[in-house]
This record gives C-alpha cells, structure tokens and sequence, in this order.
C-alpha cells in the first residue's frame, strides 16, 4: 500500500509541475528539470509524452539553474540568459504543449 501512495504522491507531483509550468507559475526550463526527474518515479520513463522534454532538458542542461547561478559571474550570466531567453522563445510552445499532454495523461 505505502508504494501505491508514493507513486500516487510522485504522480500528482508531475501533474503539478506541469501545471504550474502551463499557468506561468514554475520556469519551464526548472519546470523541465523536475519534470525528467519525476519521470522515473512514476514508473513511466519511456512514455512518449516526455520526448519533447527530454529533448528541451538535454539541449538546455548547461544552462545555470537555482543555487548554481551564485557561483556564476555576472558577465556569464547575462549571457547564459540572454541565450537561454532566446532558446525558450523558439521553444516555449512546444513544452507547454508537452505539459498539457503530461498533464492528460498522468491526471
């Protein structure tokens, strides 16, 4: 029973994610991250849905996310962004509409 709660609990967690990432609430670039993550905790790691998002995390893994952007000069930073702003202007449409699909298939 405890494992059918946790994967329920890690299940509800992708749908969150993804939701969040729909309405503005979550940066789709951490958003990705958590989401490649989860994809192994609810057992699914091969589903289709989460192609476009493996594709967008292993294209944007060198960009400087959280905590590590502390230890990242200003200089480098501003660049990162400014690439990672453009990466996400091409690319926003299609992880959102990887997220509604996460969302329908894991609600």
């Amino acid at each position: 029973m405890q494992h059918i709660d946790n994967l329920e609990l890690k299940r509800r967690e992708l749908v969150n994610t993804a939701q969040l990432m729909l309405t503005g609430e979550m940066n789709l670039l951490e958003g990705t991250r958590r989401i490649c993550g989860l994809r192994f905790s609810v057992r699914d790691p091969d589903n289709e849905v989460f192609l476009p998002i493996r594709a967008v995390d292993s294209e944007t893994d060198h960009f400087p996310l959280g905590a590590i952007r502390a230890s990242c000069s200003p200089e480098y930073l501003m660049r990162a962004d400014d690439e990672m702003q453009t990466y996400l202007n091409d690319m926003s449409k299609d992880i959102l509409q990887a997220c509604s699909k996460i969302v329908e298939a894991f609600s």
